[in-house]
């Protein structure tokens, strides 16, 4: 179910430079460096947004189990991305997470 919620909101992310409607696009199974992007843990809650400020959204994934981020950075277009494999978010030294339970 989460990987529906994952392809939804980066369908809408990618719809919304496109005329409005009230469809949604199709799924599509998300890769990262050419591996499908999957949770160890529990549901995914991603959200999109230009991290490195290079122009293109990139995608921030935070895991339920554990409260883990992950940011996987585009290297594409926002039209067409290309994704880095993740690499956890951090905050100073240590692993940066999210409420959880």
């Amino acid at each position: 179910m989460w990987r529906m919620a994952l392809l939804v909101v980066l369908g809408l992310v990618a719809a919304a430079g496109a005329a409005v409607s009230d469809e949604l696009m199709p799924p599509v199974r998300l890769e990262a460096a050419g591996k499908v992007i999957d949770t160890d843990i529990g549901h995914a809650a991603p959200f999109v947004y230009d991290f490195d400020g290079d122009g293109v959204q990139d995608l921030l994934v935070g895991q339920f189990g554990g409260g883990l981020l992950w940011i996987y950075r585009n290297e594409g277009t926002n039209a067409e991305p290309k994704l880095t494999a993740g690499v956890k978010f951090k905050d100073g030294g240590k692993d940066g997470t999210v409420p959880h339970g």
